[in-house]
């Protein structure tokens, strides 16, 4: 802008003088004419006073000659006659009351470049600062009209770039600008949810994928355990089917005793292979259709299921059942929540212990809790006890015919029909085991 102003005001003071002097020679010529007219019309006394008064008017110099005297009127520059800055001319005119003809030497200044150059200069440190006081004032209206917004959706757009769309472009215009930067806005917005999304969807998706894998793992963990579970019985069968038939004259004492063992592993393999069938059905999803289950009638008949097994090692059962216990599930369901959990208790209780069973209703939830005074399960183990052929004492748990499947089989059922079961330590000693089911509301319950 400061450049553009000193270049029109350059041009200004080369080319106005010159176009002055074509005005004022133009202007001279008229007023010559108009001069010509009037002393046509004026008697020769009185044009004196008509040729001084253009004189004046024209800064000029007029001489009149009437053939014998010249009469000189106004003067005239030396300066600009010498700098050819003059216009001259001589004309024949007429006065009113005389016939002859006379001539008028006119010489008039018709240039005043010089004069208006200096004044150009003088003017110049004030044109200068007032320039520069418009480009000052154009440049900030420029900065926040034009180059301001331009910024801004540069820093956005740089921000773009790195997928930062949590901004919004300050631009409220309802220009071209503004236009583009609601656009930008619109965009951003869009481009924000549609990476929130995708964000969502690569979380889900590697979630999945580490949900495959830990099943994988599993799968091959529970393949590699059921083949040495399964191993550990066919061994032992195989081992003593081989001493039967390579022993010559055994005695029936003997063979019976082999017979026994080879029997117990036989039913050890049973269990293990109804166990796994077990899994493998809670594995594939199906779920019988639930039904309104009363616990207290189940609980009855798995106590008396136990009783002859508890009996022999001296283990005394206990229970305490709220009629009012029932809940959505099967009955198969809740005798085999039972049934191993009270077995397990068993098993693991010492001789002349006890087994006690409980089963009421807290709030919208039937509570089972099965508890016992046995060897107790360690801390560092309660955490893995649901785990499939998981084992606190690998030796104890064959010696009395454990598969390492029951838990698992309890925690599947119990999670597949929407409760939670718990494991833990008794402050004198033992195991207390905690299942919460939904409560059926409605109807008494099946007890079958």
């Amino acid at each position: 802008l400061i450049l553009c102003s000193l270049l029109i005001y350059g041009m200004v003071m080369i080319f106005l003088p010159q176009s002055y002097t074509i005005v004022a020679s133009s202007r001279v010529e008229t007023e010559i004419e108009q001069l010509i007219d009037t002393l046509s019309q004026t008697d020769y006394d009185d044009a004196g006073d008509v040729i001084e008064q253009f004189c004046q008017s024209n800064r000029a110099s007029v001489i009149l000659n009437d053939g014998i005297t010249m009469h000189t009127f106004g003067t005239v520059d030396e300066q600009s006659v010498e700098r050819g800055e003059a216009m001259t001319a001589a004309i024949e005119v007429k006065f009113a009351d005389r016939d002859g003809s006379y001539y008028l030497s006119i010489t008039a200044p018709v240039s005043a470049g010089n004069e208006l150059t200096m004044a150009f200069l003088e003017l110049l440190p004030l044109l200068l600062l007032l320039i520069l006081l418009i480009s000052a004032l154009g440049a900030f209206l420029c900065s926040r009209v034009l180059v301001r917004p331009v910024l801004e959706i540069s820093r956005v757009s740089k921000r773009m770039a790195d997928l930062d769309m949590t901004w919004e472009c300050g631009v409220h215009r309802t220009d071209e600008l503004g236009v583009l930067a609601n656009s930008l806005n619109t965009m951003a917005k869009r481009l924000d949810t549609a990476m929130k999304e995708l964000e969502s969807a690569n979380e889900q998706l590697r979630e999945d994928m580490e949900h495959i894998t830990e099943l994988s793992r599993q799968r091959r963990d529970f393949f590699a355990a059921a083949s040495h579970e399964l191993k550990t019985p066919l061994a032992a069968i195989r081992l003593l089917t081989d001493s039967i038939l390579q022993t010559e004259d055994m005695p029936p004492e003997m063979t019976r005793e082999f017979v026994t063992d080879i029997e117990r592993e036989a039913d050890r393999l049973s269990r293990i292979t109804e166990d796994l069938l077990r899994l493998t059905r809670l594995d594939s999803g199906h779920v019988d259709k639930a039904y309104p289950v009363a616990v207290a009638p189940v609980l009855g008949r798995v106590l008396r299921m136990l009783k002859l097994v508890a009996r022999e090692r001296q283990i005394r059962l206990t229970c305490e059942a709220d009629e009012r216990a029932v809940v959505l599930a099967t009955g198969d369901d809740i005798h085999q929540v039972l049934y191993n959990l009270i077995e397990n208790g068993i098993k693991y209780s010492r001789e002349e212990g006890y087994v006690r069973t409980t089963v009421c209703v807290e709030g919208e939830s039937v509570v089972i809790r099965v508890e016992d005074n046995g060897i107790g399960v360690p801390q560092e183990d309660l955490a893995h006890i649901f785990e499939r052929f998981y084992r606190v004492d690998k030796a104890r748990s064959r010696e009395i015919g454990g598969t390492g499947l029951g838990l698992s089989i309890v925690s599947d059922t119990v999670r597949r029909r929407g409760g939670t079961i718990t494991a833990a330590q008794r402050e004198c000693g033992g195991t207390v085991f905690t299942v919460k089911l939904p409560l059926a509301k409605g109807g008494d319950g099946d007890e079958t």
